[in-house]
């Protein structure tokens, strides 16, 4: 991982300002006018914000262009997550739930969460709030008074520190043989060529966008159920106008060997990432592959898809983790030829069988080989 590669790319993150401590919504109130009633307006509710670009931290805005404002009292709590695009119709529907996981009315709620489903290409994160020990100095005599009217006048405003949630796979791949990477050229097969990749992860799950209590880990937050099923590699359009954009399907990767000591392929780079449930100690693999091969001596070389499998796992007993990225090289091989050499073993001498008859039969003798 680079650092031009740990930046945002103006994603879409959803914003939720709460009551300190609670899961019941911020609420601005109008001053009451007369006998009217004060008009109470929610201040950020699952909000639509936009993230910053080409930075790892910066000012994220709202999609709609709007400007919200403290209430002149009230401390408060910011959420922010982002499911790119793992629930359906674009915008997630969130439920307060109690411990049990119960839907409950927010003010008897512990938690409020989402259902997701990941297809391998989304960046599942989430994170809270917290102000930094200089922030906390800032405060002065009032250092829980955060996030708050007060606390802007101070210079202290929300960062919500966005933290990956999923395991992170990259693939490398190279070639274990001469002949899988197309040598000598012009031989009976050409180079194999990588067609898809594909890892088994559970796929549903379901993620705490906000909580009361003590902090959580990042394990806690995102919990998946049901049985696994691939996650298919893609890549990134080589048109793509920014690294926001959807990913698009595998293109083939031919492999290669440049170098004619070498005793293992060139290394090359495949798709983009897969991002599964965490917590597994192993993963099953499968590599698609195929070749161009020559069948009949004079005919044109065709196509045979083949496949090869293998297991991601770890050293002992230890499991994939949530926010971290593995790099995963796999030594492809293709096909090789059926050389058979037929070898003539030769005629022993087996001894002689010296057989007359006018001589007694009993009498005749066998000469065996020496």
């Amino acid at each position: 991982m680079t650092d031009t590669e740990n930046v945002w790319a103006g994603q879409t993150l959803w914003v939720y300002m709460l009551q300190k401590g609670s899961m019941e919504l911020a609420l601005y109130k109008s001053p009451a006018v007369g006998a009217t009633a004060a008009a109470e307006t929610e201040v950020f509710n699952n909000k639509k914000f936009t993230a910053p670009t080409t930075v790892t931290s910066g000012l994220a805005t709202t999609a709609d262009g709007t400007i919200a404002y403290y209430p002149v009292s009230g401390n408060y709590d910011f959420w922010g997550y982002r499911v790119d695009d793992a629930v359906a119709g674009g915008t997630p529907t969130v439920k307060t739930v109690n411990d049990n996981g119960d839907e409950v009315a927010a003010d008897q709620a512990t938690k409020r969460v989402v259902d997701i489903t990941i297809d391998g290409s989304q960046d599942i994160m989430a994170g809270k709030a917290a102000p930094s020990n200089d922030e906390v100095t800032a405060l002065g005599g009032y250092a829980d008074n955060f996030y708050s009217a007060y606390a802007a006048r101070k210079g202290v405003q929300p960062n919500i520190t966005f933290n990956h949630l999923l395991t992170r796979f990259t693939f490398e791949v190279r070639a274990g043989s001469k002949a899988t990477a197309g040598l000598p050229a012009g031989g009976n097969t050409d180079a194999v060529k990588v067609t898809g990749v594909s890892v088994d992860s559970k796929t549903t799950g379901t993620l705490t966008v906000a909580y009361t209590g003590a902090t959580k880990e990042a394990a806690d937050l995102l919990t998946f159920t049901g049985a696994a099923s691939p996650l298919t590699l893609k890549q990134r359009s080589t048109t793509a106008a920014d690294n926001n954009e959807a990913l698009v399907a595998l293109e083939p990767v031919s492999l290669t060997w440049t170098d004619d000591a070498a005793t293992i392929g060139d290394v090359l780079k495949v798709g983009e990432a897969l991002l599964v449930a965490p917590g597994e100690t192993e993963y099953p693999l499968t590599i698609a592959l195929s070749q161009d091969v020559l069948q009949k001596v004079g005919e044109t070389k065709v196509t045979m898809p083949l496949e090869q499998k293998a297991t991601i796992k770890m050293d002992g007993t230890k499991t994939f983790e949530p926010g971290k990225s593995y790099k995963v090289t796999i030594t492809v091989y293709g096909l090789e030829d059926i050389r058979v050499t037929a070898t003539l073993v030769p005629w022993a001498d087996g001894g002689s069988i010296d057989i007359d008859d006018d001589r007694n039969p009993n009498e005749g003798t066998y000469t065996p080989a020496p």
